[in-house]
This record gives C-alpha cells, sequence and structure tokens, in this order.
C-alpha cells in the first residue's frame, strides 16, 4: 500500500512537471514554430496568447470532469491528444490552423495539469510534494531547451517540434498508475488531510497566492526591455536568465526538505521579500549582467519556494474540498490576464509604475496571508 502511494504520488508530480513542457521551453519552441511557418512578431504573439488561453480553460473545464471520470482515463485520454496535437503542430502548413491546434493543445495541458495538482493537494505532505514538483521542473526543462535547438540542426525542424509528443507519451504511460475512480472519491477513502483545516486561512492564501503572481508577471514579461533600458546586451541578458534559472533549486529544495515542520507563513514571507527585492533591482538597479542575474536569481528563489508553501497552505486548510481545484484555475489566470493588465496600465517604458505595482500587489499577498494566520491562532485560543 505504501509503494502504490509512492507510486502516484511520483506519477502525479511527473504529469504536472511535463504537461507544461511547451511553457518551460517556449522560446525555443517559439523560434521553431516561427522558422517552420516564418511567423512574424505579431503572430508570435497570438500564437502564446492562445496557448494561455487554452490552459486557462482547460484549468477550468477540470473540477467537472474530475468529478465524473477517474484520473486513469482523463490522464490516458487527454494525453493521447497531446500527443497528436503536438504532430498536428510539427506538421501545421498555416498561421491559422497553428492558432486552433495550439488552443487545444493548450487546453488539453492546462486540464492535465489541473488534474495532477489538484490531486497531489488530496494527498499528504503537501509541501515535499509541491516542493519535488517544482524541483524537477527546472532539470526538466533545462535538458529539453538544449536537446531542441541540437535536435533541429541535425534532424529538422519538424522532427523538434515532433520530439514535444514522445512527453506526453510519457504521460500517457505514468497515468496507468492512477486511479479509477474519480479523485474526489479517492481523497475521501484516504482520509486526506485536505479535508481539515482552516477555511479562513485556505482563502487568504489562495487571494495571497493570486497577488503574488500578479506581482512577478507585473516584471517578468518585460525584463527583457526593462534590462536593455539599462543598457544590457541581449546575449548577456540570455546568459543572466539561463543561469538564473538555479535559483529555484533551493527554493523548491527547501519544502523538499522541511516539509510542514517549519512556519509556513514564514517561509512564504522570505519568498516575498527575496522577490520584492528582485523588483525593486529590475525597475533600476540592473545596470550590469552579474546584477541582472542576482535579480532573476532572487525571482526564482522567492517564487518557488511561496509558491510551494502557499499550494500547501492551501490544500491542506480545505474542510469543504473546493479550494483546491482553485489553484491551478488562480495560477493559469493570473499568467494570462496579468502581462495584458500592465500593458494597458504602463504606457511606454516605466520602471517606477511598474515597481510600485509590483510592490502593492507584495505587500496585499503578505497581508492577506497573515490576516488568515491571525484568524486561525485566535480559534486555536478561544
Amino acid at each position: 500500500m505504501l509503494n502504490d502511494s509512492k507510486r502516484l504520488r511520483a506519477a502525479l508530480i511527473f504529469i504536472a512537471c511535463t504537461a507544461f513542457i511547451v511553457c518551460g521551453v517556449q522560446p525555443i519552441f517559439m523560434g521553431l514554430v516561427s522558422e517552420q511557418l516564418n511567423l512574424s512578431l505579431d503572430q508570435q504573439g497570438w500564437v502564446v496568447s492562445v496557448e494561455m488561453i487554452g490552459m486557462t480553460l482547460g484549468t477550468l473545464l477540470c473540477p467537472p470532469l474530475m468529478k465524473r471520470h477517474g484520473g486513469r482515463s482523463l490522464c490516458l485520454v487527454v494525453g493521447l491528444l497531446c500527443v497528436a496535437l503536438s504532430l498536428a503542430t510539427a506538421l501545421a502548413s498555416t498561421s491559422t490552423l497553428l492558432l486552433v491546434v495550439r488552443l487545444a493543445a493548450g487546453t488539453c495541458a492546462g486540464l492535465v495539469y489541473a488534474y495532477a495538482v489538484s490531486t497531489l493537494g488530496r494527498l499528504p505532505n503537501q509541501d515535499r510534494s509541491f516542493g519535488l514538483m517544482l524541483l524537477l521542473q527546472t532539470p526538466e526543462y533545462s535538458l529539453f531547451s538544449a536537446a531542441l535547438p541540437l535536435l533541429a540542426a541535425q534532424s529538422g525542424t519538424v522532427t523538434a517540434l515532433s520530439a514535444f509528443a514522445l512527453w506526453y507519451v510519457l504521460i500517457c504511460a505514468a497515468s496507468l498508475v492512477l486511479p479509477r475512480r474519480p479523485a474526489a472519491a479517492l481523497a475521501l477513502g484516504e482520509g486526506s488531510p485536505a479535508q481539515g483545516g482552516s477555511a479562513r486561512t485556505g482563502r487568504s492564501a489562495l487571494v495571497g497566492m493570486l497577488f503574488m503572481q500578479i506581482a512577478i508577471y507585473c516584471v517578468w514579461g518585460f525584463i527583457d526591455q526593462l534590462a536593455r533600458d539599462q543598457g544590457i546586451g541581449g546575449v548577456d541578458i540570455g546568459w543572466a536568465f539561463g543561469l538564473s534559472a538555479i535559483g529555484g533549486l533551493p527554493g523548491a529544495g527547501l519544502p523538499s526538505l522541511l516539509g510542514a515542520r517549519v512556519n509556513r507563513q514564514l517561509m512564504i514571507a522570505v519568498g516575498l521579500l527575496a522577490v520584492f527585492v528582485s523588483i525593486a533591482m529590475l525597475t533600476g538597479h540592473t545596470r550590469t549582467p552579474m546584477q541582472l542575474f542576482v535579480a532573476l536569481l532572487l525571482i526564482n528563489f522567492g517564487w518557488v519556494l511561496s509558491l510551494s508553501y502557499y499550494m500547501a497552505l492551501i490544500t491542506t486548510n480545505d474542510p469543504t474540498g473546493k479550494l483546491t481545484p482553485l489553484v491551478s484555475i488562480t495560477l493559469m489566470g493570473a499568467a494570462a490576464v496579468t502581462p495584458a493588465l500592465i500593458a494597458l496600465l504602463v504606457q511606454g517604458s516605466n520602471p517606477q509604475l511598474i515597481f510600485l505595482l509590483g510592490s502593492a500587489a507584495l505587500v496585499i499577498a503578505f497581508a492577506v496571508t497573515c490576516l488568515g494566520a491571525g484568524g486561525r491562532r485566535k480559534r486555536s485560543f478561544a
């Protein structure tokens, strides 16, 4: 039984990481499809936007489907669709057809990701589960990013794009470990701790996580421009971006090792502080490639650390089971909407306004998280 539980957790962690493989290597992926179809910059932007819209749609479709279908059949069928859509992407002959395919592919990927995250939240030791999930992403995405250009150079763009299908074949294989019955029944059957805790703490953590995501996406899509405005060249920006991903390793490693033995709100605060320092640097104090590297290292560390503990705090304080499915919806919604809103609010390059908006979102995230914890402590003394 213990081995079955370990296999289930490992399968879910792998599925959650791999479902977003396209997002994890998005710059390389967009370069390949742009070369294949000779896409303009605005067409590339539409491809990215359509994919994110599809992922958000997939996370919204997941909760009702989870109630009716078991994880094995759901992930297997959707995984096979992802295989077919990956091959269709490689063979797409027009930009319109590519948009339709990527909308469907994003929807399927978002659905599988939302299932894996929601089910992980219903199993014990959520801190370690989410920490390991985010820890696995860095080497998986980094290695595939390095391999794709080599594959394209040796075997052609179509072959490189078709390689994404292999990841979804692995998801199909991992789905065979999943239970046949719906996830809600599994959670009730195993007495998951996700069914306890304080609903107020869970709601506050969900709102806090939303504002943390907003703060990060205030700057994430504009880092290249912010760095160029401060005199850093494109090659140095790419170098800083690539190496800074290692910041996510300690950010995910801490919850993987420490689990729930530490105060979750304290660890979230440490992560938010790192993100705040990073935003301050990115919006005015990154005049050298090394300073940019440090800023990106901090944002990756703080982002992954806070996110791991936010997800655990939500899923362990969900007595009704309604908050856990909202985790993936919140993550996808913030990623899809925030850059567009910031682009509307920030006319031109205005780092001061970006800093103010990002800092304000971080303050709100910290405040609502602390308020939720304060309410829980007050009830415990009553």
